[in-house]
């Protein structure tokens, strides 16, 4: 029996079926292949094997327009599902990697690297609901450093992990008029971190625990500084600093040097002024009878020798 050679056509015994070129019994050049389950294949064969560009027809209303490399999706190509979604992009073994844009039944669309048919490395994801992320993905996941940006307006830049905001981040909320930037952990605020609430023009510095403040230091819109603790971020206690601590805050707090030397200066300078002489250190005026004494001693004759006893007189 001889090998097939050019087009043909032929019926396999699982119920598909093949009509195109053949090449020494082999599928080979363009063809349709016709599977039992209504699905079919229009493109390129070689060796048997769909390779080169192509489509796929599935059952339920999907295909894929692509290239081929052993009857698998291979290089680039695009997949059209049922539900509406839609992937462009590049593919390996029948699996999206590499780079590409996929766009879902809601609305949401994602654009970036893939990898095993996951959403993996650097990618942005435009929500439905109007929220956006730029940044790392692994696994389907956001996972690493990036920025979100919610549908209010509020933004969050950092670290994630699983999809939630965790480890180092700055994040800025439109409702509370607030930017903190500090540790997060589970998507809350928890560890040290500063937050600045623009709109009572007050900072807190400090740690903070599940969303909440515990203990630290308040910047008040006043200009005083304070120490502060909080319960269930409830403010239950007030400690007023002295001036010299507060300035020390606040220099740190703008990212200034606190000068030690300077104050030791000031410091200097009062003690010099208290060195000085007052009215009060002068020799003060004699008493009355110390002046009375003073008067008669200058009545005597001076004699040069000390006052003794008459001497008698010759008889």
């Amino acid at each position: 029996m001889s090998l097939l050679n050019g087009v043909s056509r032929e019926v396999y015994p699982n119920g598909d079926t093949y009509e195109g070129d053949f090449r020494r019994g082999a599928r080979h050049g363009r063809g349709t292949y016709y599977s039992s389950d209504g699905s079919r294949f229009e493109g390129e064969f070689v060796e048997g094997k769909m390779e080169g560009k192509g489509s796929y027809f599935y059952p339920k209303d999907e295909m894929y327009e692509g290239e081929w490399l052993d009857s698998m999706r291979h290089g680039y190509g695009t997949f059209s599902y049922q539900d509406g979604s839609k992937y462009e992009g590049r593919w390996q073994c029948d699996l999206r990697h590499g780079q590409g844009l996929m766009k879902y039944k809601d609305g949401s669309m994602y654009s970036g690297q893939w990898d095993g048919d996951h959403r993996h490395g650097q990618g942005q994801m435009s929500f439905a609901d109007g929220g956006h992320y730029s940044g790392a993905w692994a696994s389907n996941s956001r996972h690493g450093r990036g920025v979100m940006k919610l549908p209010n307006g509020s933004t969050y830049e950092g670290e994630f992990f699983e999809d939630i905001p965790s480890g180092e981040g700055r994040q800025q909320d439109a409702e509370e008029h607030s930017i903190y930037q500090g540790q997060f952990a589970e998507g809350l605020r928890h560890g040290e971190g500063g937050c600045e609430y623009t709109e009572k023009k007050e900072k807190f510095v400090g740690e903070w625990t599940k969303g909440c403040r515990l203990s630290g230091v308040m910047f008040c819109s006043n200009g005083e500084v304070c120490r502060v603790g909080y319960l269930n971020d409830k403010l239950v206690r007030h400690e007023k600093l002295s001036a010299r601590e507060q300035r020390r805050l606040i220099a740190e707090s703008n990212g200034e040097t606190f000068e030690e030397e300077e104050e030791e200066h000031e410091k200097g300078e009062g003690g010099r002024e208290d060195d000085h002489e007052s009215p009060s250190d002068s020799p003060s005026p004699p008493a009355p009878q110390e002046e009375e004494g003073a008067k008669e001693a200058q009545k005597q004759p001076a004699t040069g020798t000390e006052a003794g006893p008459p001497e008698a007189v010759a008889a």
